[in-house]
C-alpha cells in the first residue's frame, strides 16, 4: 500500500491521495480534514492515535466525497500523530 507520512512539526488540514497516511493534530486541536480522492461517502476509514498525549486517546472517522474528517475524543495536549487507513 502506497502511504504519506506527514512530517513532524507539520498540522492541520491536508491533502493525502493515499489508501494509508499519517496527519498531525496541533496542540489544543480535536478536529482535522484530510483530502483524499480515493474517499467516498462509503469509505471505511480506520484511524489511531499514533503518539502518546495525556488526553487525546482516540479519534473517529467520518467520510465525505473526496475527504474524511477525524474527530479527538479531547483537545491534543501537544502535536499529536494519527495514522489512518482508508478501506473501499
Amino acid at each position: 500500500l502506497g502511504k504519506t507520512v506527514t512530517a513532524g512539526g507539520t498540522t492541520g488540514a491536508q491533502t493525502i491521495n493515499k489508501t494509508v497516511g499519517t496527519v498531525n493534530f496541533a496542540a489544543a486541536a480535536t478536529s482535522l480534514v484530510v483530502t483524499n480522492s480515493l474517499v467516498t461517502t462509503s469509505s471505511i476509514i480506520i484511524a489511531t492515535v499514533g503518539t502518546n498525549d495525556t488526553t487525546m486517546k482516540t479519534v473517529a472517522a467520518v467520510a465525505a466525497a473526496g475527504s474524511f474528517t477525524l474527530f479527538a475524543n479531547a483537545a491534543a495536549t501537544a502535536e499529536t500523530r494519527v495514522n489512518f487507513i482508508v478501506i473501499n
